[in-house]
């Protein structure tokens, strides 16, 4: 086989053939998710998946036909590594050749690696959360999510699916992600002058008013409020 190169990931003949034949089965998403969770009897597992839309700290990788999606943590654990195909009887399905791996589990489907390797995770794991209350729309039960270090509330909220409006995509253009912050307010930063003069246009205003693409998470729990509504009169898709 040939000699792993440590800074990428690489795909035999064999894999790219079987992923491209999948993604032609699928009608709205174009890419392969490839990563690692904590699971199995050794520690960690590979995952792999179909998805329409890439994530700000996926690593992008295009062979062929193919384009493969890497989130930054998972990178660190499969960077050097074969990705193969198989179909040699009960054998059949993707591989994993990785150098990273200390140790495979009996059934082949998990791994181990150092001590010293784990610690890429835990630099990287959630340190705060954030509380939303009961949106109509957005969620009407109310929910708590998992806000990384240098992640916006926005930027948050939209890892975790909950859509908020940003017509101008985070460019601090537009008063779209206007949210209100109920606890946590005091720690945050202080807006800048753009931002308040935006705001003044915002719908529902009130005195803990921010732009989700501006603030960033200072306490262990903040808790945001969504307005109903928004200066928008057309809902944007994103």
């Amino acid at each position: 086989m040939e000699k792993f190169k440590p800074e990428q990931l690489q795909f035999s003949d064999k894999a790219i053939s079987h992923f491209s034949s999948m993604l032609e089965k699928e009608i709205t998403k174009n890419s392969i998710r490839i990563g690692v969770k904590k699971a199995g009897c050794s520690g960690y597992e590979y995952f792999f998946g179909y998805e329409e839309c890439q994530n700000d700290d996926d690593t992008v990788i295009k062979q062929d036909d193919c384009t493969f999606l890497v989130d930054s943590k998972s990178f660190e654990f499969l960077k050097g590594s074969m990705v193969d195909y198989t179909d040699d009887g009960f054998n059949k399905g993707i591989q994993f050749h990785n150098p990273n791996a200390t140790a495979l589990c009996g059934c082949g489907e998990s791994f181990t690696i150092d001590s010293s390797e784990t610690d890429l995770i835990k630099r990287s794991e959630v340190k705060k959360k954030i509380k939303i209350l009961p949106h109509e729309e957005l969620c009407p039960e109310g929910v708590i999510i998992d806000a990384l270090d240098g992640e916006s509330i926005l930027e948050a909220c939209l890892r975790n699916k909950i859509r908020i409006e940003h017509a101008c995509e985070m460019s601090c253009a537009c008063t779209t992600c206007h949210i209100i912050v109920k606890e946590g307010f005091a720690n945050l930063e202080d807006a800048s002058d753009d931002e308040e003069d935006l705001l003044d246009k915002a719908w529902g205003l009130e005195a803990r008013s921010r732009l989700g693409c501006q603030v960033y998470p200072e306490d262990e729990l903040t808790v945001i409020k969504i307005p109903k509504y928004t200066i928008n009169q057309v809902s944007e898709d994103h």
